[in-house]
């Protein structure tokens, strides 16, 4: 069944995964479970390929496993991975496992000696208990654990759960001698503003690649064509070279509002060089999971899904959807929730002939360098990290309808030429290598936007085009004597028509030295009487092309916000550039853009992310989708397209091409009315 690009071949795009995380008090696993019911709920969902429940965080299966080490439910009725298997092979499905890995109650209960030693700042042990990447653990359960449900079960992969998000920074004797031998740091640091938490945290980055692999290598040496996931490695929240061995890369979106999360994901994912999907949460609940009291959780609405999934499919990817049925711990599916799923599949499969077998057409890159991610760390490998500048860059940029890719420094190095603009958004401490290759790539003729006061130090001023020795610290209280207000935060800036507030934890004051100001600095909202010599960006012509560099975090203020106002400013500063698109678009704000291309094809994807319901705090859905337009593309091409068609939803459009003069290519210009949900404008030139 295995493809070489590690996957089926396209035609198993669309998962479903259902998991129970099955706990030593669960009295009735598989009572009521049957293979005719599983086939009856497996068809509704038009799946192709299903993961089922295997191991979950509480580490207790639900299948009667003979590993010496593993706990196993007292109350088997049924054993549901027997069920599972026989269901799909009926089916003639492809069977994953969905295994907790790093997160295992039952095995730190077991093993004391197999957990994470935690640091100090923990005052009381973590609700399920995490596993030393270096400890026993991997040796004598997991790995056993895993050969034994393909030999017993035949399963055809794996996907580890509770594993990058659960690292913990381990204090254990093996971790500190480990890390003592491998950096010549004698001990480890324990808060995250020391010198070399940076370095701590790197030695367990390396340690859990070194775990990942160890099982990936082991399964694929007991059975090759058996694939393995880890969740979320490789990821938008774990950027850099991917070394794991691993077949898919995949991550459980989140679970309410995920549409912001896939954007991003998506757009880093795809640059990975390896077959992925994002799974989505069936369910939500708007109050979080401290409220599940009072806010049960729901099924989302099918358009809801629809819209989530399109992000990874107009991007290449595949989808899953992640079912639980919460409140039923048998094992059993529910019909209804079922043939729900089938829509949302049916969704996908209708876009698979446009979106599969695609790569991205280049235009905005927005760097997430690796380098600068690992060197402002928290206490976890996939979260709490600087993430805020890259987000706010890829929102702000897609509601001007640009198509954006996010690529890290291991992935945008070889194709910097490719991207006719690159935005560098606070991404302050990224590698002295990375820095001058984009200065190279700008005097070679590209469009470079750099934003933070920090930024200033690794581009210098000559070539910015900007002297910047006045650096404002924003602490709250009392500014410079420059006339500024007493709140530093009430700083304002023009944004097209707008002028408005901004604020940014420190403010570079420049002066153009070769460069030209953009716009300006404000004392108030009046820009006629209050303005400062300050500028707020400053545009430099160096070499044959341009960069733009903005002093303060624009970005990172634009994703706590969504002001239009600063996304107007931030279109300003991309115009700057004055780079003359290849295709160029335009749609409403809530109508996200994706450029891609197959052969002698040329798709434009139309993803409406907007509700028809009134958007209140207590409303986590998305329902009543309405259509939305007018959208329109403007295509430079040598000759008269084939052909130009939507793909999709079977709408209206209109389009002429004009022919260019001379050296100059032609123009098609596309205008379509309205987009309902996920719409393709597909251009064919041969």
């Amino acid at each position: 069944m295995a493809k070489k690009d590690g996957w089926y071949g396209e035609r198993r795009t669309f998962g479903v995964h259902y998991d129970m995380h099955v706990s030593v008090e669960d009295r009735h696993i598989g009572e009521k479970l049957s293979v005719e019911d599983l086939v009856l709920n497996l068809k509704a969902m038009k799946c192709d390929w299903a993961q089922t429940d295997c191991k979950g965080h509480p580490g207790v299966t639900g299948w009667r496993s003979r590993v010496p080490h593993a706990t196993v439910n007292e109350h088997i009725h049924k054993d549901m991975m027997e069920a599972w298997r026989a269901a799909t092979h009926r089916l003639k499905l492809p069977l994953h496992c969905h295994y907790s890995g790093i997160i295992d109650h039952a095995a730190g209960e077991l093993h004391p000696e197999w957990r994470v030693v935690q640091g100090p700042w923990v005052k009381k042990a973590p609700e399920m208990h995490r596993m030393c990447p270096r400890s026993a653990y991997l040796d004598e359960l997991l790995i056993p654990q895993l050969l034994e449900l393909i030999d017993r079960y035949g399963v055809d992969g794996f996907w580890v759960d509770g594993d990058l998000w659960g690292v913990d920074p381990c204090y254990c004797p093996q971790c500190r001698a480990a890390f003592a031998e491998n950096t010549g740091i004698a001990e480890p640091p324990v808060e995250t503003t020391e010198a070399h938490w940076p370095a701590w945290m790197k030695f367990h980055r390396e340690s859990f690649d070194a775990y990942v692999t160890k099982y990936c290598d082991a399964v694929h040496r007991h059975k090759p064509g058996v694939k393995v996931c880890s969740n979320w490695i490789q990821t938008f929240g774990d950027p850099g070279e991917p070394t794991a061995p691993t077949d898919w890369i995949s991550g459980d979106n989140t679970w309410v509002f995920g549409m912001d999360s896939s954007r991003c994901e998506a757009r880093f994912i795809s640059t990975r060089g390896k077959p992925w999907d994002l799974m989505l949460w069936n369910f939500y609940c708007t109050g979080g999971f401290a409220n599940l009291e009072t806010q049960p959780w729901v099924v989302k609405p099918a358009q809801m899904l629809m819209q989530e999934a399109a992000v990874s499919l107009a991007l290449g990817g595949h989808v899953q959807v992640y079912e639980a049925t919460q409140y039923v711990r048998d094992g059993r599916l529910i019909p209804w929730r079922s043939r729900r799923i089938g829509e949302v599949a049916e969704f996908v499969k209708a876009r698979r002939k446009v979106c599969g077998q695609t790569e991205t057409i280049p235009q905005v890159a927005v760097l997430h360098s690796e380098h600068h991610y690992r060197s402002v760390v928290g206490r976890n490998l996939h979260a709490g990290n600087d993430t805020a500048g890259v987000r706010g860059a890829v929102f702000s940029l897609l509601e001007k309808s640009y198509g954006v890719d996010v690529l890290d420094e291991w992935a945008l190095r070889p194709r910097l030429s490719d991207f006719p603009a690159v935005v560098v958004p606070e991404q302050w401490n990224l590698s002295g290598e990375m820095a001058g290759k984009l200065k190279d790539y700008v005097e070679a003729g590209g469009g470079l936007l750099v934003s933070g006061a920090q930024a200033f130090a690794k581009f210098g001023a000559a070539f910015l085009g900007a002297d910047g020795d006045g650096l404002v610290d924003v602490d709250g209280g009392e500014t410079p004597s420059e006339g500024f207000p007493s709140k530093t935060s009430h700083w304002c800036v023009s944004g097209g028509a707008d002028v408005g507030p901004v604020w940014s934890r420190q403010i570079r004051l420049l002066e153009p030295s070769g460069g030209k100001a953009l716009c300006f600095f404000c004392r108030t909202p009046f820009p006629d009487s209050d303005l400062t010599p300050y500028p707020a960006a400053v545009v430099h012509q160096v070499g044959k092309g341009c960069v733009v560099y903005v002093p303060f975090d624009v970005f990172k203020y634009f994703h706590a916000n969504r002001y239009p106002f600063v996304r107007e400013f931030i279109a300003q500063a991309m115009e700057a550039l004055k780079i003359d698109w290849a295709i160029r678009a335009s749609a409403p704000v809530a109508v996200d853009v994706v450029l891609r291309r197959r052969a002698k094809e040329r798709i434009v994807h139309f993803i409406h992310r907007g509700s028809g319901i009134p958007n209140l705090p207590q409303s986590g859905a998305i329902d009543e989708v309405f259509p939305v337009g007018p959208v329109a593309v403007k295509m430079a091409l040598e000759r008269r397209p084939k052909e130009v068609a939507l793909a999709l939803e079977g709408g209206k459009m209109a389009w002429k091409f004009k022919a260019g003069v001379g050296k100059a290519p032609g123009r098609l210009t596309v205008e379509i009315p309205r987009v309902r949900l996920h719409e393709a404008l597909v251009v064919r030139t041969a």
